[in-house]
């Protein structure tokens, strides 16, 4: 099906998938959506995944999801810079990929997140994942890119930058508990200079459904200790999932080196004949990533002020509980509290 005829070229898409590590990145990004594409054609959104840049229908997009939000320009303008950017990509050969389980990871060391009983285990169930992702596409020879830094970056490097660079909204605005994060954390840990560093074996070939179901007790189980957050309906709870015993200080921070080692390898480190990383060098690959420009959320694209809400509509995955509840909603549309 085309796209709804609030949507065109350049609108930037926003949806929320149905899984656990969709809602994951809800939850600790303080969004309602996990996804970010960018309209190219009248049925044809381009999005980065774990196969790499690629262009795809608007139908197909929507499968599994069950929110869309469509935003656009808050200065109209014509688009055509920004689409040249997004086909420069596309047609780029340069290998990027996006697995939401690495944005997971980034986020649950870097924002100051609840930590119930069980929420450290929690985190360094998504950091091993996620330094076994790193560690296949730095095998497969990819660099990975969030899929709203591609949509941010089609953006910020338009010609001429205004009015097509997008502003963010602060750092503030994104801590979901006070005290420090858990990289702030490790960082001043009086254990990590002793930390062995250990870098997890790549996956193999990778399978994001073995992923999400080898994190979905404990997604689950983290979900259902800090409550429903963001006005964002819960993935399914597993039944039988028990509160889960956090791990020793010891393997939270061999988890943390472990994905920040990873992050400098897939990044396209030349590692061949240097030192190894030290276990702070190794925390500060996560900083450096986190700290990038170009670290763009998908929650940070629906809040962002340079960008207005034009459509709203339930995804194909949505409950018909929640279709009731969007009844009316296309056309502008006004984005809920977060």
């Amino acid at each position: 099906m085309p796209l709804p005829r609030e949507l065109r070229a350049g609108h930037v898409v926003l949806t929320r998938g149905t899984g656990h590590l969709s809602r994951a990145i809800c939850l600790l990004d303080g969004s309602e959506v996990s996804h970010a594409a960018l309209a190219v054609g009248p049925d044809a959104l381009a999005e980065c995944v774990g196969e790499g840049l690629r262009t795809i229908t608007y139908a197909k997009a929507l499968d599994a999801h069950d929110l869309v939000v469509g935003r656009t320009l808050t200065h109209p303008a014509e688009m055509s810079p920004v689409l040249n950017v997004a086909h420069r990509y596309l047609g780029s050969r340069h290998a990027y990929a996006h697995q939401q389980i690495v944005l997971l990871a980034v986020l649950a060391v870097t924002r100051r997140i609840p930590l119930p009983p069980g929420g450290k285990r929690m985190v360094r169930a998504v950091l091993d994942q996620a330094a076994g992702v790193l560690n296949t596409m730095a095998e497969r020879g990819q660099q990975p890119m969030i899929c709203s830094e591609f949509v941010y970056r089609c953006h910020s490097e338009a010609q001429p930058p205004a009015p097509y660079a997008l502003r963010l909204r602060t750092s503030a605005a994104l801590d979901r508990a006070e005290g420090p994060t858990l990289l702030q954390w490790a960082e001043a840990h009086p254990l990590l200079p002793f930390v062995p560093l250990t870098a997890p074996a790549a996956l193999g070939a990778y399978d994001d459904v073995g992923v999400e179901a080898a994190l979905a007790p404990v997604l689950s189980a983290y979900r259902a200790a800090v409550g429903e957050a963001n006005g964002v309906p819960t993935a399914p709870r597993l039944p039988g999932v028990g509160a889960f015993t956090d791990p020793s200080d010891e393997e939270l921070l061999a988890s943390m080196t472990a994905f920040g080692t990873a992050l400098h390898q897939a990044a396209g480190a030349d590692t061949e004949g240097a030192e190894p990383l030290t276990p702070h060098q190794s925390l500060e690959q996560i900083r450096l990533t986190e700290a990038d420009p170009n670290f763009v959320t998908p929650g940070d694209l629906l809040h962002s002020p340079s960008l207005t809400e034009e459509y709203r509509a339930p995804g194909a995955g949505v409950t018909a509980t929640a279709s009731d509840r969007y009844q009316g909603r296309s056309g502008k549309g006004t984005e809920h509290d977060t």
